[in-house]
């Protein structure tokens, strides 16, 4: 077929088809083969046998054909495109001729005997080319899926021997760990081995030892023995002597009360306000005549001019259980006031207040400054903080106590609350004194109770207190109390070891200061509080004189103040009247009335105290 198609003429044959169709059909067979090289590889690294065999049959097999019929592709293209051109008949012989004389061509061959048109010759052999090339076509493409399936297949097998490689990386590092693992197992059976060996050479050394501390142990075992005997002995003398502090407790609260009882039921205290940076002039005179121990006296030298002119100076001496100078701290007066404190805690009732005329220095006695020091806090603080200590010191004892407080002040004769947050709420509400009279104690209905179970509580209380409490400026003081104070305090102990129980009640209290219309120059609200307080001082001093003179019927419901102090000054408490005086010359008639008024209730016995 090729020797024919030689001979065909030269513008019958078409000279780039066929080598871009051999080129092609090279190129498709080396690619092929490359694909078949690269499958074995993949094929060869998967371990995978049978694929890798289908591979290499179907890869030579379509090399072969595509090799074969690379010569026959080519005439059969050429064929197509002939036969396409000379449907133009007389085209075709005009191009023949036209050919013919450029060409020199082989002579003819002899003539045969009735030989095929080369038309039919043409169109037999172009027909069957045409069909091979079909053919060819359809393996071609069928070498093309199937080498489209086999690249799919190269790339799944590329993915798995990826991830194979990628499984023997981890197996590499895990074989690594393990062998460090190993490694340090290794060490540390060598370390065992060598403790092993220690051990060994220790435990003659160790059996010598505990022979010789066996023998220490009986040696201790015996100490034991005699040590238990010994701790049964002191814990029957611990017992005894517990007994015997219990009775020597009992013995010196008997004792400290027969002292208070000694010292007079009601005592009275006299202090001469400290004096202040300013007041350098006008100074009064007095005298304080020296004893031993205590100071008793004061005396007062006044200067009076008689009816002819003359001038002549006029002593007044007063004795009270105890007298301060201006020289005096607050430390010095709560030692004597200390006892009082004691006597709440063994059980009994106290009552602490102030007395004397506005600017005598009262509710700095009492409460201190408003920025108070330790050294300079009033009773009222150190009161409280002496009740904690001596109840911490009876822990020890089994006593177990309660504090609570209540903290009111009597304006206009009426009570009202200081420990509330907010006093504008607390209009209207009426307050009322309870006393009981089985324990000898007061509170007052709907007022804030507060629980006292630190010193912090207590300068909180006291906080709200001063903020809350009624003052105003007048002419004798800038800051004059309107109202009197009470800080009620109520404690509750008890002892299970003994079946004890102590009730007792501390009534610390800030009179409002007396004063003098005319003196004070005092008006409006002013002038009706200093009514009210005046008139509450009198009624005070009605009681007492009641008390003095022991009258059968003493009316303490005269005013909201003496109802108060019911308990406290006609019950069986502990009082102690602490009268303060200024130390200008200019309230000497307002010191002489408080003193006066202070010599009458020292005078006064006001009962036996007993125990709640």
């Amino acid at each position: 077929m090729s020797s024919r198609l030689s001979k065909l003429p030269v513008h019958m044959n078409v000279l780039n088809s066929p080598r871009k169709i051999k080129s092609a059909t090279t190129s498709s067979s080396k690619k092929l083969a490359n694909t078949s090289t690269t499958g074995n590889k993949v094929f060869s690294s998967a371990k995978n046998t049978s694929l890798k065999r289908k591979l290499q049959s179907a890869t030579t097999s379509s090399a072969k054909k595509l090799a074969s019929t690379s010569t026959t592709g080519n005439t059969s293209t050429t064929g197509n495109k002939v036969f396409s051109s000379a449907k133009n008949t007389s085209l075709k012989r005009k191009n023949v001729d036209s050919t013919r004389g450029r060409i020199q061509y082989p002579p003819p061959p002899a003539p045969l005997s009735k030989p095929p048109s080369k038309i039919e010759v043409l169109r037999d052999e172009n027909s069957k080319l045409k069909k091979q090339f079909d053919e060819l076509r359809k393996e071609y493409d069928e070498i093309i899926t199937e080498s489209k399936q086999l690249q799919n297949e190269i790339q799944e097998e590329e993915c798995a021997r990826k991830e194979y490689i990628k499984d023997i990386d981890r197996m590499k590092k895990r074989v690594a760990n393990e062998e460090a693992h190993v490694k340090e197992i290794e060490d540390y059976i060598a370390n065992l081995q060598q403790n092993r060996n220690d051990m060994i050479k220790n435990n003659s050394k160790l059996a010598s030892e505990m022979k010789a501390y066996r023998c220490e142990l009986e040696i201790a075992n015996e100490n034991i023995t005699n040590q238990s005997e010994n701790i049964t002995n002191n814990i029957n003398q611990i017992q005894e002597f517990t007994s015997k502090l219990q009775e020597y407790e009992r013995l010196r609260r008997k004792l400290h009360n027969d002292v208070q009882d000694l010292k007079g039921n009601i005592r009275v205290f006299c202090r001469v306000r400290p004096l202040l940076d300013s007041e350098s002039q006008n100074i009064a005179n007095f005298k304080f005549p020296k004893e031993i121990p205590f100071n008793r006296k004061i005396s007062l030298i006044s200067t009076k001019t008689n009816y002819l002119g003359e001038k002549k100076e006029i002593f007044k001496e007063y004795q009270f259980d105890q007298v301060f100078d201006t020289f005096a701290t607050q430390k010095d007066i709560f030692s004597e006031v200390a006892h009082i404190v004691q006597s709440v805690v063994d059980g009994y009732n106290g009552c602490i207040f102030a007395y004397g005329q506005t600017g005598a220095g009262k509710t700095y006695t009492m409460t201190g400054p408003t920025n108070a020091t330790p050294e300079t806090e009033g009773m009222i603080p150190r009161a409280v903080r002496l009740i904690y200590d001596i109840i911490q010191d009876l822990k020890t004892q089994c006593w177990k106590f309660t504090l609570e407080g209540q903290f009111i002040e009597i304006y206009n004769d009426n009570i009202r609350d200081l420990l509330v947050a907010d006093p504008s709420s607390t209009n209207g509400v009426k307050h009322k004194t309870i006393h009981d009279e089985r324990t000898g104690t007061t509170r007052i209905s709907k007022a804030t109770t507060v629980d006292l179970d630190c010193p912090n509580t207590l300068n909180q209380a006291l906080k709200t207190a001063a903020h809350n409490r009624a003052v105003a400026a007048t002419k004798c003081n800038a800051h004059s109390s309107r109202s009197h104070s009470v800080f009620m305090i109520r404690l509750r102990g008890t002892n299970d070891n003994s079946n004890e129980t102590r009730i007792g009640s501390l009534n610390l209290i800030d009179l409002a200061g007396s004063e003098r219309l005319s003196k004070s120059e005092s008006k409006g609200d002013q002038l009706q509080e200093a009514k009210h307080i005046n008139s509450s001082l009198s009624h005070l001093k009605t009681v007492i004189q009641g008390i003095k003179k022991d009258s059968c019927h003493i009316n303490f419901r005269d005013s909201s103040l003496t109802w108060l102090l019911k308990n406290s000054l006609g019950g069986n408490a502990k009082v102690l009247m602490l009268v303060n005086i200024s130390p200008l010359e200019s309230s000497l008639s307002e010191t002489e009335s408080s003193l006066e008024f202070a010599r009458m209730v020292n005078s006064a016995h006001v009962g036996t105290a007993h125990k709640n």
